[in-house]
């Protein structure tokens, strides 16, 4: 049974990332089509790091439906409570493992919509999460996050040993997520990955200088290769 929006975004709040399985199932094979012309990919020339676009919603006309769904404009109007515009798009092929990282720690809310067009796994570069590690109220600032960023010196533990929740995806799901929780991706080898951001329109000064910072800080982010 699909979730409602009301429990995506319970799960937003309290989690930090929600799974819907196979919503987007019928625009696979256009989102493939469409990957495929934006990231040439073949077995002979693999990329040895990770290969992004972005701002590509106008070339993927898929995943612009997506993002002017009627359950993503749900799922954002009720977690920002006001209209929420999409501020950045990207495609990417991921390889190799991702450090254990926020995408800022913003006090504005930012969500991720995240579709694989491969299966991940525990095993093969699935998203993972620290659950709750997005709410600056329930002491994840500070020292418990840069241990978990120092994992090996400060835990003694490798960075897939990090007690989290691995949210293993098929093409057609959904992963969606606060960006100020922290995530990694382990084990994985080339995939192929889609991705939107949403913000709530800006009304305060604070709101507008946390969207522009975090605009421009999408096209310096990325996954790292940990060797």
């Amino acid at each position: 049974m699909p979730l409602r929006d009301a429990e995506v975004v319970r799960q937003l709040e309290v989690f930090g990332f929600a799974h819907l399985r196979q919503v987007a199932s019928d625009a696979v094979g256009g989102l493939e089509s469409g990957f495929g012309k934006l990231i040439e990919l073949s077995a002979d020339s693999a990329p040895s790091e990770r290969v992004t676009r972005f701002d590509i919603l106008t070339e993927l006309p898929e995943l612009g439906r997506i993002s002017r769904s009627s359950w993503v404009r749900g799922i954002c109007e009720t977690y920002f409570a006001r209209h929420h515009q999409v501020i950045t798009s990207d495609a990417n092929a991921l390889v190799g493992d991702s450090y254990w990282h926020s995408d800022g720690f913003y006090n504005t809310p930012f969500l991720r919509f995240v579709l694989y067009l491969d299966a991940v796994t525990h095993d093969t570069g699935a998203l993972r999460f620290l659950a709750g590690s997005h709410r600056a109220d329930n002491g994840w600032l500070g020292d418990p996050t840069r241990h978990v960023i120092r994992h090996r010196q400060d835990l003694g533990l490798d960075g897939n040993d990090v007690p989290a929740v691995v949210v293993d995806s098929r093409p057609g799901d959904v992963i969606v997520f606060d960006t100020n929780v922290m995530h990694a991706a382990w084990n994985g080898d080339v995939r192929r990955q889609l991705a939107f951001n949403c913000v709530g329109e800006p009304v305060t000064e604070a709101e507008q200088l946390d969207t522009r910072r975090y605009f421009l800080n999408r096209y310096v982010s990325g996954s790292v290769l940990i060797g």
